[in-house]
């Protein structure tokens, strides 16, 4: 049935000179809003398309048409409009969603959204479309509607092979929020298209706290890559992270012990300096590794918890300090100098060693100060560790 005749049923009630006179009407006003919209200027094109809610279906394909228009104010007057006029328009909106042009798709998407409840199941069931761009704009519409009742068909459609529906499946979940996405949003981050992988990304750090746990254990995933997309997801997360990676610190799994330690160094917070220095005594040697870049990576707030470990600690862990107050380099002369004149000779010997190997000139004079030293061990430091810095300074 042509559109004319789908209008003109509309009106077949009354009299016959009633029902005459009202088609006659209607029928020049659709013929003139036809005319206004194809042929019209600018304002004739706006006033028509905002004066046509009212009259229903026979007016849906023109103002699809609409959609396409050059102008702005008429796609999104014909949107407007479309979404007063309802449910009769949900299947052609989804129709034209394969029509290119992020600006068409995005009033498509707009009209759909102000139409509401009735969209939901045609745009879940259009995430199955044989269109791809439909298979996008279905997927990227149910985010924009925040609809929860569409997650289940929207992590169904992170198998699809387009690329861009994908794309839209992580960008959709992560407006919608639920935490049902983080396992499959994890499992994208090992995908071949990279705006796939970022998106992923993007949503899971949206979701904070919900994917931290999982993202830990993603630390430890045999792809090498997706371990370290879920290791920058935790560090953008940020503060929210530190405790639950903090406790991972103590887990079974050296992977997992090593992964937390490197992203806590790169979030920077100060309350994971204790555990990790007590991760300086790891039985694992990458665990150990990996607590000295992290507290060399966390500044001088680690110089004094490191200090002390560098005195009083075990082997491994006066090792791990030493190393890591090495790695910090010239703010840590000053401590280092300070404990050049302990009870003990072994604390001297190591200091020593270290500031030779730190190499600052404002170490000179107290190096120079234990070459009496009483213990032939400190001496030799001492004088090793000055002729590093003499070699370093005339270098």
């Amino acid at each position: 049935m042509s559109i004319i005749k789908k209008f003109l049923n509309m009106f077949k009630s009354g009299s016959a000179e009633e029902e005459e006179a009202r088609i006659r009407a209607q029928k020049e006003r659709y013929e003139n809003f036809l005319k206004a919209l194809t042929e019209g200027d600018l304002d004739a094109r706006w006033a028509a398309v905002r004066s046509v809610g009212d009259l229903g279906e026979p007016f849906i394909e023109p103002l699809i048409r609409g959609l396409k228009d050059e102008y702005w104010i008429i796609r999104r007057g014909s949107a407007d409009t479309l979404g007063k006029i309802g449910a009769p328009a949900v299947a052609p909106l989804i129709n034209s969603l394969d029509s290119p042009g992020v600006d068409i798709q995005q009033e498509t998407i707009r009209a759909l959204q102000l139409i509401g409840e009735p969209s939901v199941a045609p745009l879940v069931q259009a995430t199955k479309n044989t269109h791809p761009l439909i298979r996008r704009g279905a997927v990227q519409g149910l985010g924009i509607m925040g609809e929860e009742r569409a997650v289940p068909a929207i992590i169904e459609a992170f198998k699809d092979t387009d690329a861009g529906v994908r794309h839209e499946c992580a960008v959709a979940l992560g407006r919608i929020g639920d935490p049902r996405a983080v396992a499959p949003l994890i499992d994208c981050l090992n995908d071949p298209k990279e705006q796939v992988r970022l998106s992923a990304m993007s949503t899971l750090c949206s979701l904070g706290e919900p994917a931290i746990e999982p993202l830990i254990r993603a630390l430890v995933n045999t792809n090498e890559d997706v371990g370290r997309r879920a290791g920058i997801s935790l560090v953008t997360i940020g503060e929210p992270s530190v405790e639950p990676l903090i406790r991972s610190i103590g887990d079974q799994n050296p992977g997992i012990r090593r992964g937390s330690i490197d992203v806590l160094g790169q979030i920077g917070n100060t309350r994971a300096i204790t555990p990790i220095i007590d991760a300086l005594d790891d039985p694992e040697r990458l665990v150990r590794i990996e607590a000295v870049k992290a507290l060399a990576a966390l500044g001088v707030p680690a110089i004094a918890p490191l200090m002390q470990a560098f005195r009083e600690g075990d082997t491994r862990m006066r090792t791990g300090a030493m190393e890591a107050l090495w790695m910090l380099g010239q703010p840590a002369t000053t401590p280092l100098i300070m404990v050049l004149k302990d009870d003990q000779s072994d604390v001297r010997k190591r200091a020593a060693l270290l500031l030779g190997e730190i190499g600052d000139q404002k170490a000179v004079d107290h190096l120079t100060g234990l070459l009496s030293d009483d213990n032939i061990a400190v001496r030799r430091e001492a004088f090793e560790a000055l002729e590093m810095i003499k070699k370093r300074t005339a270098a």
